[in-house]
C-alpha cells in the first residue's frame, strides 16, 4: 500500500482497547481491518459487561502490601472479595508468585505511577473518540464515588488516599451531610466518602463500544467475524492472520485481544503472565431515586453502574481459567448490601453475567512493540480498567505506528519488563 495512506493493518479484538487502537489508526490515514469472533460491544465481549467507570483515579493494582496474609482465606472463600478457583492453582502458580513480588510498597507505588501515566491522558483520549463518533450522550462527567460505612473502613483508606495524591489524582473527603446531598440515592448509613470530580460514568458500556465499531465501519474500517488462530512469517516478520474465517494480510499487526491475547502473544515474540481476572455483573431495576453515578462500596467491595436499562451491581475479582463455568454465589451475595445501601432498591435480578478481564500482576498493562517484530504492537492487560483506557491506549498505539513520541516513557508498559 502507499505509504502517504498509511499501512494495511489487522487488529486482532474488537473490545474498547482494539476498536481504539482501529481508529486512531484510522485517523492517521491506516487501512485497517478488525478481526473478532464477537460482535463489538455484544453481551459476549468483556467491555459489554463493566462497571461503567472512566476513573480519573484508580491508581491501585490489585496486588497490595499485606495481600500475601490473605490468601489461605482467599482460596477457601469463593464469595470473598477476590477469589481463586482451586482447580485452577497449579497454572496459576507463576501468576501469582509474581504477584506477591509486586506487593511490596515500593512496587505498589511504581505500578501505581504507571497506571495513572495512562489514566491522566484519557479525558483528551476519549473526547476525540465520542465526538467524532457521536456518543457522548453515553457519557456523564460528573465524577465517581467510594463510600465508607465506619471510620474504621475510611482510616484503610489513607495508602489509596496517599497514591491519589502522589499521582496527581484530584479527590475531596466528604462528611455524612455533603455526600447526603451529593448522591440522595443512598441511604444515610455511610459516615464517610471519596469523591473523584474528573471521573466520567459511561450509561452503556456495551453501546459505547458498538458506536465506535459503527463508526470505524463508516470511515471505511472492516470488521471480520472470526477467531484469529495463528500467525505465518513472511521474510521473518509476521504478515498473515490466519483466522476460522480465512487469512488477512496486513504490513502491521496489533494485537488488542484482552484475556485471549496469551497464546498469540507468544506466538508474536513476547511471554507474558497474563490471566483472565473475572468479574460478574446483576442487572436490576431501576430504583425510584437512580444513582447519579458510579460508585464503590469499600466494606463489602461492590459497586454499581446506574445504567440506561436498570442499575448494575458489580463485584470482585475471580481467577480461574479463562473458560471455566461461572460461579455466581458470590455476586448474588452481594445484593443484600445493595438493598441495604440503596434506598427502594428491588433485589430482583433482571440479568447475570460474566466477563474476562485480562490482568498481569501488577496490574500494568502491555502497550508497546514486540522486542522480537517491528511491524507488531501489543495493547492488552489493562485488567478492571479497560474502559477507562481503551481510548488512551489507542492513541499511543497510533503514535507508535506512526514513529511519534506519545510524550509518556512507555518502559513500564514494556511486554519484557
Amino acid at each position: 500500500m502507499n505509504s502517504d495512506h498509511g499501512k494495511d493493518t489487522i487488529v486482532i479484538g474488537g473490545g474498547i482497547v482494539g476498536i481504539s487502537c482501529a481508529l486512531f489508526l484510522q485517523r492517521d490515514g491506516h487501512k485497517v481491518t478488525v478481526v473478532d469472533p464477537a460482535v463489538p460491544g455484544s453481551s459476549d465481549q468483556t467491555s459489554f459487561g463493566n462497571a461503567g467507570s472512566i476513573s480519573s483515579s484508580s491508581v491501585m493494582p490489585t496486588a497490595l502490601p499485606g495481600i500475601y496474609k490473605k490468601l489461605p482465606g482467599m482460596l477457601a472463600d469463593p464469595t470473598g472479595p477476590l477469589a481463586i478457583q482451586w482447580r485452577y492453582l497449579f497454572r496459576l502458580t507463576p501468576f501469582l508468585l509474581s504477584f506477591l513480588r509486586y506487593s511490596s510498597r515500593a512496587h505498589v507505588e511504581d505500578s501505581g505511577r504507571a497506571i495513572a501515566g495512562i489514566i491522566h491522558r484519557v479525558h483528551d483520549a476519549y473526547q476525540i473518540l465520542l465526538e467524532e463518533s457521536g456518543t457522548g450522550d453515553l457519557v456523564v462527567r460528573n465524577g465517581s464515588l467510594k463510600v465508607f460505612k465506619t471510620d474504621q473502613s475510611f482510616a484503610a483508606s489513607a495508602f489509596e488516599r496517599e497514591l491519589l495524591e502522589k499521582n496527581d489524582c484530584r479527590y475531596d473527603v466528604l462528611n455524612e451531610d455533603e455526600l447526603r446531598q451529593l448522591e440522595p440515592s443512598l441511604q444515610p448509613i455511610f459516615k464517610h466518602a471519596i469523591f473523584m470530580p474528573d471521573s466520567s460514568t459511561a450509561l452503556n458500556p456495551g453501546k459505547i463500544v458498538s458506536r465506535f465499531a459503527e463508526h470505524f465501519v463508516a470511515k471505511g474500517g472492516r470488521i471480520v467475524r472470526a477467531e484469529a488462530r495463528d500467525i505465518e512469517f513472511s521474510e521473518g516478520l509476521p504478515r498473515t492472520v490466519v483466522t476460522s474465517n480465512g487469512n488477512l494480510e496486513g504490513e502491521l499487526i496489533v494485537l488488542a485481544a484482552g484475556a485471549w491475547s496469551r497464546d498469540m502473544a507468544r506466538r508474536l515474540g513476547s511471554s507474558v503472565l497474563l490471566e483472565a481476572e473475572r468479574g460478574y455483573h446483576i442487572m436490576l431495576p431501576k430504583p425510584p431515586v437512580m444513582p447519579k453515578r458510579f460508585i464503590t462500596f469499600a466494606d463489602r467491595k461492590f459497586a454499581i453502574l446506574p445504567h440506561q436499562d436498570g442499575l448494575r451491581v458489580t463485584t470482585g475479582v475471580e481467577y480461574a481459567k479463562v473458560d471455566a463455568p461461572p460461579d455466581y454465589r458470590r455476586i448474588r451475595g452481594m445484593l443484600p448490601f445493595a438493598g441495604e445501601s440503596i434506598r427502594d432498591l428491588e433485589l430482583d435480578e433482571q440479568s447475570i453475567w460474566l466477563g474476562r478481564r485480562p490482568t498481569l500482576p501488577n496490574s500494568v498493562p502491555v502497550i508497546g512493540r514486540s522486542p522480537k517484530y517491528r511491524n507488531v504492537l501489543l495493547a492488552f492487560g489493562h485488567s478492571h480498567l479497560g474502559l477507562t483506557m481503551g481510548p488512551a491506549t489507542g492513541q499511543i498505539i497510533a503514535d507508535l505506528a506512526a514513529g511519534r513520541d506519545p510524550g509518556l516513557d512507555l518502559s513500564p508498559y514494556r511486554p519484557d519488563r
